[in-house]
């Protein structure tokens, strides 16, 4: 019998996925039904794989509990729009943090911010109207999403891999990224909120939300943004040639439902799921609908605003935390030294340990785990060709002593060897 690949079944499952988001609402004549195609995207670009009843039905109560905060951010503040924004920022940020934090399948938070933003994309006139639609249609693509995970190919929970199994604490609390990735986000917003006042966009405050959206699927991620403007150019590219070449032929609805169907499997099964969603983004700007009106004008306008939140975030990818891969690898080196050392001065005396001993202790050895496993990350994207006077050996070599260290299978001073052997000035460590 045929097996095919995870990443195959993967590709499959997520466009029959947004396939049915698209076409169900279309034939049932309901609005917007690109916000559950867009729900159906986000959620497996966020690298969920593992997708249950249980799953599902969280993340259903995450986009209602989105729903309600967003509600109630309009009743409290109908007429005070900069109260509403200042509020709307800090709820944003704050699941955001939760977001890092969480060491389980955090598309449930992801949901949830982007129901709060959602709710505000008409204003506040009819907002009661357009939430009630923009959250139902968002369930319906999560449940697209899971009735498709839960009966074609499901993955058994011992499959599941370890970024959908949490291991020990549900929550890793006080990681100094999950606070640089949170403020890097608030200042995304804000500028993105300043870029709609001033400028007011074709898209408006559209592009706030998408800015901040993919700016927390992006924030510490190893993509570079010259990588990030070619894919989302072939994106658009690859949109235009289906606007004007593709979709003014296509006359009946299983050629529509055949044509989303194809363009989700090629970019999801061609590009890597991190970052697809930097290409089929530009789906959502060929305006599918039941009555379909082609002006390519509008076509061009939607492509500006939406290159207008990809600079935004391009603009904060070294601003104001830097994001190179050597700068992150040599500031996990200065963490690994810090906990280590500060673990072995704790081991010395385990008998009498305080309470809040204890809590240091406990402290220490979570930042230390969280601080090694970013350097085998890192370490592994540094680009030697630009640091002559190291070698990817020497830097694989420090980060597999760590990673040794922290599985208690060498000693310290052997970390210390390997990484003697790298010439950090060489890497231009900044402090920040």
């Amino acid at each position: 019998m045929l097996r095919l690949s995870s990443k195959l079944r993967f590709a499959i499952k997520v466009s029959l996925s947004l396939t049915l988001s698209y076409v169900i609402p279309m034939a049932m004549g309901w609005a917007q039904p690109n916000t559950a195609a867009m729900t159906v995207m986000l959620i497996a670009s966020a690298g969920a794989v593992s997708d249950g009843v249980s799953k599902g039905m969280i993340r259903v109560i995450g986009t209602v509990i989105g729903a309600i905060i967003g509600m109630i951010l309009i009743a409290l503040f109908p007429q005070e729009r900069m109260i509403y924004l200042i509020s709307m920022s800090l709820i944003v940020s704050m699941l955001s943090y939760l977001y890092y934090a969480y060491q389980g399948d955090s598309t449930v938070l992801m949901l949830s911010a982007m129901m709060v933003m959602m709710l505000f994309l008409n204003g506040v006139e009819d907002a009661f109207l357009y939430g009630v639609d923009r959250t139902y249609m968002t369930l319906f693509g999560i449940l697209m999403y899971t009735f498709v995970g839960v009966f074609l190919w499901p993955v058994k929970p011992e499959k599941e891999t370890l970024n959908d199994a949490p291991k020990g604490r549900m929550f890793v609390w006080l990681d100094p990224e999950y606070f640089k990735a949170t403020l890097q986000l608030f200042l995304v917003f804000w500028f993105s909120v300043a870029f709609w006042i001033y400028f007011n966009p074709p898209a408006g405050f559209l592009v706030v939300m998408l800015a901040t959206l993919l700016g927390l699927l992006t924030a510490f991620s190893p993509l570079k943004p010259s990588l990030l403007i070619l894919l989302f150019s072939i994106g658009f590219a690859f949109a235009a040639l289906m606007y004007t070449a593709v979709l003014p032929s296509l006359v009946y609805a299983w050629q529509l439902a055949l044509f989303i169907f194809t363009y989700t499997f090629i970019a999801f099964y061609l590009i890597n799921p991190k970052i697809t969603i930097f290409f089929l983004i530009g789906m959502f700007t060929l305006g599918i609908s039941n009555e379909m009106a082609y002006n390519f004008d509008v076509f061009l306008m939607t492509l500006l605003a939406f290159y207008m939140f990809l600079i935004i975030l391009m603009f904060f990818y070294n601003f104001p935390f830097s994001s190179r891969p050597e700068h992150l690898f040599s500031l996990m080196k200065e963490r690994f030294i810090k906990h280590s050392e500060a673990l072995v001065v704790l081991e010395k005396d385990t008998k009498n340990r305080s309470f809040l001993d204890k809590f240091i202790y406990a402290y220490h050895t979570q930042q230390l785990k969280s601080s090694i496993i970013k350097m085998q990350l890192w370490g592994s994207k540094v680009d030697t060709k630009h640091f002559w006077q190291n070698t990817p050996e020497h830097i694989e070599a420090f980060s597999s002593s760590c990673l040794a260290y922290l599985k208690q299978e060498t000693k310290l001073s052997n970390c210390y060897e390997r990484m003697e052997k790298i010439n950090w000035q060489c890497l231009k460590v900044n402090r920040f």
